[in-house]
């Protein structure tokens, strides 16, 4: 009996042994994602773009541990299909720049083709002035598309008189720009700050008008600010008195009350 005991206390302890380690072992495991890698260039080779999408929603949801650099390898795939299986500029400019500018795979002769076509087709829409009909996003690393959709972004909240933003964003291509279109660049940068500060100051107006339409005066104040920082303003009358210690001034408002002054300086109210 005892060496039985022994035997299944022993038989026991290294089944939970194994079953720990094969737990752990599964943990750490990194997946795979050679297979869908495989299967995305079959699709973009066979121009099946719209598949190539549906496996990403499998790829992305993954919970599990995958290959980094497999990972990212997808990643560019599927930024490939996007481009190649769009006809909107917007979709074929933010996926390019998702691709990186040095990219060699299989598909770059093709890639290379739909980004000169996509440049030539920014470059048409700003000689037409065309600033409705398509949309470009790209980011810094590809110039000097970078630039030139910045141009176009600008100009077209410039047409919606958006004129602050455009600016911010105009204000993005540097000085030392020397590209494409670097001439009108320059003279449209100045002429929309014009308009953005023109904007900015009538905000400005507006905020300190709203400011003294909300402000009364208040002790201590000069008759300058109670004239330009307060809701009384100018007085309707005005009564002064002098005496030895100096001038005291009653300031007469029809609407709000009297002000009393003593060296330019408010020193009573009455409402």
């Amino acid at each position: 009996m005892i060496s039985s005991s022994l035997l299944i206390s022993c038989s026991n302890g290294t089944g939970t042994e194994q079953v720990g380690s094969t737990k752990e072992k599964q943990k750490d495991k990194v997946i795979s994602l050679q297979k869908e890698i495989k299967q995305a260039k079959e699709y973009i080779r066979d121009k099946e773009y719209s598949k190539v999408s549906d496996l990403s929603t499998k790829v992305y949801n993954q919970n599990e541990k995958v290959n980094k650099d497999q990972y990212e390898e997808f990643k560019v795939l599927d930024s490939i299909a996007s481009v190649f299986g769009s006809n909107l500029s917007y979709v074929k400019s933010s996926n390019i720049s998702d691709i990186p500018v040095n990219y060699k795979g299989e598909f770059k002769a093709q890639l290379n083709r739909e980004r000169e076509a996509l440049k030539e087709s920014l470059i048409n829409d700003l000689a037409k002035k065309d600033f409705k009909t398509n949309n470009y996003t790209y980011t810094k690393a590809y110039q000097p598309e970078y630039y030139l959709s910045l141009y176009f972004t600008s100009m077209k909240n410039y047409n919606m008189e958006e004129y602050t933003y455009a600016y911010d964003i105009i204000k993005k291509i540097p000085n030392t720009y020397k590209g494409k279109y670097a001439e009108d660049i320059e003279i449209t940068k100045a002429q929309i700050k014009r308009k953005s500060d023109e904007v900015t100051d009538e905000w400005d107006a507006q905020e300190k008008q709203e400011k003294i339409q909300n402000t009364d005066p208040q002790i201590g104040m000069t008759k300058e600010e109670v004239i330009n920082d307060t809701r009384w303003g100018k007085p309707n009358d005005v009564n002064r008195t002098i005496t030895k210690y100096g001038v005291e001034e009653q300031w007469v408002y029809n609407v709000y009350g009297y002000l009393y002054f003593e060296d330019d300086k408010v020193t009573a109210i009455q409402e």
